[in-house]
């Protein structure tokens, strides 16, 4: 997984469920020539108790790291630092200055599942916290210890578990308004009946004209 020359910590911790998480973390100084941090998460089938991979799924790693990973960082300018194993996946750190898809696009054939997180980390901040785990256990007694293997029963996480970068949920289309009822047209008004015109009058004959007539 590494060259000879390079120093990698190997460091078991626990979580505060109990949980083991198993680390290796290499031994470099930060680039600030390479401000993103890449982290890469490979997931494995969980078959024990303890939820840490068998040996096939370690083998599967190696692959990955030496026929994929590597390769691929030393094309493209990225630095590999630290590997985490936790709970059903492993998480490969990495920091560089380059086009992250290019780095997708040449590893994410190995298998459909991966997932992919990046963020901007000049200081290296996410590495400083790594590398707590390993002080930690250089400060512990020397039982706990043996050529290549710290030991640190530290709370985690020091350092984030990072999660793969996920597509965004499509969103759902709001319900089409329901169309208001059409308005009722009002009813049309009855025209009053017209008026019935007054009888008309009798006329009062003249006094005159009714004493012509008796004659």
């Amino acid at each position: 997984m590494a060259s000879e020359e390079e120093l990698w910590h190997l460091v078991e911790a626990r979580r505060d469920d109990g949980m083991a998480a198993m680390f290796r973390i290499r031994d470099l100084e930060p680039r600030r020539d390479q401000p993103q941090i890449f982290v890469v998460e490979l997931p494995y089938p969980i078959t024990g108790l303890s939820r840490l991979p068998d040996a096939a799924s370690y083998r599967r790693l190696t692959q990955f790291e030496e026929q994929w990973l590597v390769p691929a960082c030393a094309a493209l300018g990225w630095t590999f630092v630290a590997a985490k194993t936790e709970d059903g996946s492993f998480f490969l750190y990495l920091y560089g200055n380059a086009n992250p898809d290019d780095l997708v696009a040449k590893i994410s054939p190995f298998d459909g599942s991966l997932g992919f997180f990046t963020e901007h980390d000049p200081q290296w901040d996410e590495y400083a916290a790594l590398k707590e785990l390993v002080d930690q256990a250089n400060a512990m007694p020397g039982e706990h210890e043996h050529e290549g293997h710290e030991h640190a029963e530290t709370a985690l996480p020091p350092a984030k578990k990072t999660p793969a970068k996920k597509t965004p949920a499509v969103k759902k289309k709001p319900a089409a308004k329901k169309k208001p009822a059409a308005k009722k047209k009002p009813v049309a008004k009855k025209k009053p009946a017209p008026k019935k015109k007054p009888a008309a009058r009798a006329k009062k004959k003249s006094a005159a004209r009714a004493k012509k007539k008796s004659r």
